[in-house]
């Protein structure tokens, strides 16, 4: 069902005709005026992870508490910056003494090294997990006389860290660096209709930290004098496909992207290794009028796993934000005029 619903979005798109480009040279005043402008975005997203654990020849699943989380992204000439975090107002749940409290923490940057060449860095932080089958994992470790008196409770991971750097380098077959950008940030304003084709190769380095610690109907659980466990794992996945973007109206558009993916992740220090495919998807409807601008998206990042040792990452993000565009500073300008001049 899941990729019926985005193939169809994805042909469908070259069907629309009522659309309005503009002419080639109002495109290059747009983009010369839109080197001296800062473009701000504040957004909230709701996300949907989780992080497959094996044990006892079964799966299990860690999830975050919180899955609202606030978003705050910057773009000026070639530089994308992002930050994302979860506060206390965009919390949507009551229920922390069940599932225990989880924080958030995201810090990306994105910049083209060439024409063609595209580079992202990304940092992620997830703190405090909870056990989604804690009933179900009891009964595969304790005798059936202890678990029939279990309730529907959580087994919560107060400390629990999850940390991921991450790196993409992307090279466009088909298509234009000013032209992508507006596939991968709404600050940037979609000009006319848009074909693109890339391959990707995302990498990875994850920690889950301090596990140790666990809590059960408000008790600790957990064994005080056992050494603090650390699981490291290295993941690469190539993905190659393309995107649509089909201008509707005036200031409306629309973007759809797929992208097959293989994967492979390794398990440092316990010699454990797996290839697995999936798909990563993306779509977006937006207005934006050259100075105001908003737009709302979804994006779903799969990967076929058995779920084993955390390499499960199924992720959904539904987003939505609000921006608007301010002139930059002069010395600012200057001094990227400068830069620009050193990397052509």
């Amino acid at each position: 069902m899941k990729f019926s619903i985005f193939s169809l979005l994805f042909l469908s798109f070259s069907g629309i005709t009522f659309c309005q480009e503009i002419s080639k040279s109002e495109e290059e005043k747009y983009l010369e005026a839109d080197k001296n402008k800062i473009s701000l975005v504040a957004g909230v997203s709701y996300v949907n992870n989780s992080f497959g654990l094996y044990y006892e020849g079964q799966s299990f699943l860690l999830k975050p508490n919180d899955s609202f989380y606030t978003e705050f992204f910057l773009r000026y000439r070639w530089v994308d910056a992002s930050i994302s975090f979860a506060p206390k107002f965009v919390r949507i749940n009551n229920d922390d003494d069940i599932k225990g409290r989880t924080k958030y923490f995201n810090l990306g940057f994105a910049f083209f090294l060439s024409p063609k060449l595209r580079q992202s860095v990304n940092y992620s932080q997830v703190k405090g997990l909870y056990l989604d089958d804690t009933k179900r994992f009891f009964e595969a470790v304790l005798d059936d006389e202890f678990t029939e008196a279990l309730s529907n409770d959580f087994m919560q991971f107060p400390d629990a860290k999850f940390q991921s750097f991450t790196g993409e380098t992307s090279y466009l077959w088909l298509g234009k660096k000013d032209n992508y950008r507006t596939y991968t940030n709404m600050t940037h304003k979609p000009l006319k209709n848009d074909f693109v084709v890339l391959t990707g190769l995302v990498y990875q380095y994850n920690m889950m930290k301090d596990t140790d610690r666990v809590k059960y109907q408000g008790m600790e659980i957990s064994d005080p004098s056992g050494d603090p466990s650390v699981t490291k794992d290295v993941r690469v996945t190539l993905k190659t496909g393309g995107g649509i973007q089909r201008i509707i109206g005036k200031n409306w558009y629309a973007i759809v992207e797929m992208y097959p993916q293989i994967h492979y992740g390794y398990l440092i220090d316990e010699n454990y290794d797996e290839f697995n495919f999936g798909l990563n998807s993306y779509s977006r409807i937006g207005f934006d009028n050259g100075k105001w601008f908003f737009g709302g998206g979804a994006q779903l990042n799969w990967i076929n796993s058995r779920n084993e040792n955390f390499y499960s990452t199924t992720n959904w993000l539904f987003r939505f934000g609000l921006g608007f565009r301010i002139n930059s500073p002069k010395f600012v300008n200057q001094q990227f005029d400068k830069i620009d001049k050193i990397l052509k």
